[in-house]
């Protein structure tokens, strides 16, 4: 060992004393391990500002207690068996300890894909498409650029203006949102729809949520103390007079929805139901919280606005994320907002992450601004198109035997599937057979009995898709 970084006590015991016992805490914390040589009395008197006879007085303190042997050549080694705690650290655990309370809803059970051979995860990119050497060109180009304390230095907590101007034209053209609101740039959607919560709602508050949904969401929300309440949900999505019967039975604060591509069953919501969903809110004064995680991964047509789109008296908070578009790391999402949330949004963000990464807010600027991100999403778009047919075709083909429901979807990573089987049991059958997938059981606010799965296809390649398609089929049928 050549250095041992020592808290030494501050108090009027002799300093050789004091010495001894930050050793001792040295070990207790594994900063020094048994059976490891100490630095030299010379290195420690050195590093401790005091006398070499003084720290071999500590040394041999620590000889006596059973800490430590000394080996004539070669200093002092820490002995493999350790004494007990000393008398004052005996009396310490006499007194309370802390509990740690942590809440149930804050940790999401989940089955984890890892070490499969074929795996179909919602709303995962394929990443091997990604264009690292365009993208890289970007990031380069900002390096040469950006000076370096502009880029390694503290920036605006809601994200720089290079990044927030690209996305005000880019959401103006392409979803058309009014550049009257104010963007807010966070960590993905989820830190927004976090903060969204922490900012605007109270403990015991009431928000609405589609009665099969999105998990990780739910506990966002959670997290501020609020209450959800589930809202029917069928082939269309969110039923607007399901809603309405659940606000004259209670105040209701919020609705989260996700319009575009329902999460979990995929289905896009019509334009009839969402006037209707906006009109039972309005009546009701609850403020609708918009999650357009996928809007660029859509097949059939061009996809319909956003709610936020149509919003004439405001209480539309919209929020969306392009780490299904980019790559996962980058964590960019955003909100857009009343400028009176998002001055909050901003200083909230401060509080709790501070800021996004300058780096990668500049390079993406940059890639937006040369149109390599445009792109990147027409070629993504139409090889997710074609992948979805495959899945599509590889479940028609090995579902022989089975009770197969799907249908294509208007857009989206995912395809919400039955094959007429208990959906965890199948989870765990396919696990056996080297296929991961999400049990649809786990996207219910209310869980019961459900047959229903979400095979994400984006991430996987047509072969990939036909032997774990194979393979999940004859699991699914061993359970019949």
């Amino acid at each position: 060992m050549r250095t041992l970084n020592l808290d030494i006590p501050a108090d009027d015991t002799p300093l050789y004393l004091r010495l001894s016992r930050a050793i001792r805490g040295a070990v207790r914390a594994g900063q020094a391990r048994p059976g490891e040589l100490l630095p030299s009395t010379r290195v420690l008197a050195q590093a401790c500002g005091a006398h070499r006879h003084t720290v071999m007085s500590a040394l041999d303190e620590l000889v006596a207690e059973g800490w430590l042997e000394a080996e004539r050549g070669r200093g002092y080694r820490i002995l493999a068996t350790l004494p007990g705690d000393p008398p004052e650290a005996a009396a310490a655990a006499e007194n309370p300890r802390v509990e740690w309370r942590v809440a149930r809803d804050a940790i999401l059970p989940q089955r984890t894909s890892e070490g499969l051979p074929f795996a179909f995860p919602s709303g995962q990119p394929d990443l091997r498409l990604f264009p690292v050497r365009d993208y890289y060109g970007c990031l380069r180009d900002t390096l040469r650029r950006v000076p370096a304390p502009s880029l390694l230095g503290y920036a605006a907590a809601g994200g720089i203006s290079e990044l927030t101007g690209e996305l005000a034209t880019y959401l103006r053209r392409l979803r058309g949102l009014s550049t009257e609101r104010d963007i807010v740039v966070t960590h993905g959607s989820q830190e927004a729809i976090f903060l969204l919560g922490m900012l605007l709602l109270e403990r015991g508050d009431v928000v609405a949520v589609e009665a099969m949904g999105y998990p990780p969401a739910w506990g966002a929300l959670r997290a501020s103390g609020a209450r959800l309440a589930p809202v029917e949900v069928d082939a269309a999505g969110i039923v607007p007079e399901a809603l309405d019967r659940l606000a004259r039975r209670r105040p209701i604060r919020m609705v989260y929805v996700t319009p575009l591509h329902q999460y979990p069953t995929t289905v896009t919501l019509p334009v009839p139901r969402r006037a209707a969903l906006y009109e039972v809110c309005a009546r009701h004064g609850i403020a609708i919280l918009e999650d357009d995680y996928d809007h660029e991964f859509h097949y059939r047509s061009s996809p319909l606005a956003p709610l936020a789109a149509s919003n004439p008296d405001g209480r539309v908070l919209y929020v969306s994320t392009f780490s299904k578009v980019l790559y996962p790391a980058a964590r960019i999402g955003f909100a857009v907002v009343p400028r009176v949330v998002a001055e909050g949004l901003r200083r909230l963000k401060h509080i709790a992450s501070r800021q996004n990464d300058t780096l990668v807010q500049h390079t993406v600027a940059r890639w937006m601004a040369t149109g390599g991100f445009e792109r990147h999403l027409r070629r993504m778009r139409r090889e997710y198109s074609l992948r979805c047919d495959a899945m599509l075709a590889a479940l028609k083909r090995e579902s022989g035997g089975l009770r197969l429901e799907v249908r294509r979807p208007d857009g989206g990573m995912s395809l919400w599937v039955s094959l007429g089987v208990d959906d965890v049991a199948l989870a765990d059958a396919a696990a056996a057979a080297g296929v991961g997938i999400v049990a649809g059981r786990h996207a219910m606010l209310r869980p019961r009995a459900n047959t229903w799965l979400r095979l994400g296809f984006a991430s996987t390649t047509p072969d990939e898709i036909d032997e774990g398609v194979r393979r999940l089929c004859a699991a699914a049928r061993s359970l019949r």
